[in-house]
């Protein structure tokens, strides 16, 4: 934190404003010219607050009925001032004029430092000759008054937005001017919004869209007078440029993705593959909590292969990857496709008891379904299942050669069961030796 006790009195001495932001836009120290600058803050404003909080007790003060649903608009596109500001600019609150700078602190934090603006007497103008000099302006240009209608143009600004050379504009607002540009176009509520609530603030940059995504920048600047003194800029082509970076990087996210998906995925059935496997096991076996894991394995699955063709055994283990998923509830479950007819289920949060209800259900689902209706001729397929359990923190490669021994025990014993062994003893210690007739 940079806006220490000294700092606030001295900035007090000087009658500055002061309040000072984390990295997280959360209010760490203000001084006593903050809250006389800003009262609506005194009883409020507290260690923590966020930004967004403190913008929004700024508006509720200043808006009126109109403009009241625009709030939380506001308070983003406040947001980004803060958050990228440069230089300072100025507005009016509370019948004071107040110029605003935003500092960025080493650590990343934010100081915002308010200074009164003194309004000397107005002078006479001549406004003429300052109207006849707007269209040395390379930028588009325009005088408002102190109602915010135009009072002046050059003819950059005209292009700019596509107004005809005949048609009167002196006397409408720039929001008008906007919605008769998008006169074709969606609703423009939300854009005459931005556009009111850039005009408070001089000197800060806002940016206004066009049909046909071209951009404009816009700036202002009030004399002592009330007059306002705006450019506008063309920035379509670094928008564009923008929206294509981010374009570019979000099709790269999406294909990393991609390639994220593809290497943990078994291409034919859909499951996780063995990688995403072994690294599911190796975190939840980390973890203090009860860890089941299942390991499934085709009996006879070369016969099928041999007798039907390999189009017919991946359609078996199609179906029978489903029939696992089916069985094992998807928020505490990872079932993977760990080898050629070999499948494994990570449990977290179970016991041994309800792990070996679900093999126990997925060994009578794989045999209920219909595998004549699948290929003609293949009258029943089975499953061997190996189960083990155990209270983590766990090793899982402890864990693995369990359920694996487990499956080997099924496998000797006749296939289409249910073995399970305690992780302890990595020896059998209860058999379902339920058996498909």
């Amino acid at each position: 934190m940079i806006l220490t006790a000294y700092l606030c009195d001295s900035l007090d001495a000087l009658g500055i404003a002061a309040c000072e932001f984390d990295l997280e836009h959360r209010t760490t120290a203000w001084n006593r010219t903050f809250t006389e600058f800003f009262p609506e803050h005194a009883a409020h404003v507290h260690v923590g607050e966020p930004y967004a909080e403190n913008l929004r007790r700024f508006y509720r003060g200043r808006l009126g009925a109109d403009e009241v649903c625009e709030i939380e608009r506001y308070v983003a596109e406040g947001i980004a001032r803060h958050q990228n500001q440069t230089q300072p600019y100025e507005f009016t609150h509370r019948h004071r004029r107040l110029r605003v700078s935003s500092l960025e602190a080493p650590g990343g934090s934010r100081l915002r430092l308010w200074q009164q603006i003194v309004l000397e007497g107005a002078t006479t103008r001549q406004p003429a000759p300052v109207f006849d000099a707007l269209e040395y302006i390379p930028d588009g240009a325009t005088i408002l008054s102190a109602d915010d209608r135009i009072l002046a143009t050059n003819a950059e600004f005209r292009r700019l937005y596509d107004i005809p050379h005949d048609r009167v504009i002196v006397g409408l607002t720039l929001d008008e001017i906007i919605a008769e540009a998008w006169r074709f176009g969606p609703s423009t509520g939300a854009l005459r919004a931005t556009i009111r609530n850039g005009l408070r603030y001089d000197g800060a940059p806002f940016e206004v869209e066009l049909p046909g995504n071209r951009w404009r920048r816009v700036i202002v600047r009030h004399a002592d007078d009330g007059l306002g003194y705006f450019t506008h800029a063309d920035i379509t082509a670094n928008k564009r440029q923008q929206q294509e970076i981010l374009e570019a990087q979000e099709a790269l996210r999406r294909a990393n993705a991609e390639l994220s998906r593809l290497a943990t995925t078994d291409a034919l059935t859909g499951l996780a593959n063995r990688r995403r496997f072994a690294d599911a096991l190796a975190l939840e076996a980390a973890r203090q909590q009860s860890l089941g894991l299942i390991l499934v394995d085709v009996d006879h699955f070369k016969a099928i292969n041999d007798r039907f063709g390999h189009p017919a055994g991946d359609a078996c283990l199609n179906s029978i990857a489903a029939a696992i998923a089916a069985v094992v509830p998807a928020a505490k479950a990872l079932v993977a496709r760990i080898g050629g007819e070999e499948f494994g289920v990570v449990l977290s949060n179970t016991g041994l008891k309800e792990a070996r209800s679900f093999a126990a259900g997925i060994r009578q689902a794989v045999a209920s379904l219909p595998w004549s209706a699948l290929q003609t001729g293949l009258d029943k397929i089975t499953i061997s299942v190996g189960v083990c359990a155990g209270a983590g923190p766990l090793d899982p490669a402890e864990m693995q050669l369990a359920a694996d021994r487990a499956l080997y025990v099924a496998k000797r014993a006749g296939r289409d069961r249910v073995e399970v062994v305690t992780l302890n003893s990595l020896s059998v210690c209860r058999r379902d030796t339920a058996q498909q007739g």
